[in-house]
């Protein structure tokens, strides 16, 4: 079997072309930041935007992703930088950020300690009092009711993607074990979205 890695790369242009529509609230919460803004887990920079006195950081394990991210922040005139990392040990400095999203990304994460691990990076990344918009797939969602926690999602009989479904209590206690505040919870139909802020 391929690594998620490898998997993600070969997806890169079909996920640029057909999944690059950005959550309307993600856009909203990025509207109000200010200075370096993380995106944690980027994709193909479904969600880049302007930021106000500063710019978005996109990361991502996949090269693939990356440079579709690149090739949008070209055409649309907006500066960023970009980074080929795993998530779980990322390269900045403590207190680095202003603020960050993280969206889409958790779930594609194999290991429950990986997902610790991430989380703890990005607690450790960001500012003090700094808010992170998350969303993730919702176990209680009609989608995913009744599949397992752990499930292979094939595209176009092609790749086949890793997801870990989240029900909301376990998403939240992963942030709040890290000493997360979760400050605002939204409802959306297939999704468990919510802000978070460094405490």
């Amino acid at each position: 079997m391929q690594s998620q890695k490898q998997v993600w790369n070969n997806l890169a242009c079909d996920w640029y072309e057909l999944k690059n529509n950005p959550i309307k609230r993600v856009l909203a919460f990025l509207a109000k930041q200010e200075g370096n803004v993380l995106d944690l887990g980027s994709g193909a920079g479904r969600h880049l935007t302007k930021i106000k006195n500063g710019k978005m950081y996109l990361v991502d394990f996949s090269k693939g992703m990356i440079k579709f991210a690149k090739e949008k922040s070209k055409h649309k005139k907006i500066p960023a930088k970009f980074y080929v990392t795993d998530i779980t040990t990322l390269p900045f400095k403590n207190n680095f950020f202003d603020a960050a999203i993280c969206t889409s990304s958790l779930h594609c994460i194999p290991k429950k300690s990986d997902r610790e691990k991430t989380i703890k990076e990005l607690y450790r990344t960001i500012n003090p009092r700094a808010q992170v918009y998350v969303a993730l797939y919702n176990k209680d969602s009609k989608q995913f009711k009744n599949a397992p926690k752990e499930k292979f999602i094939r595209w176009k009989n092609k790749e086949t993607r890793y997801y870990y479904i989240f029900d909301e209590k376990e998403a939240h206690q992963l942030f709040e074990k890290q000493s997360f505040k979760i400050i605002k919870k939204f409802i959306p139909k297939r999704s468990i979205e919510f802000i978070a802020e460094k405490t």
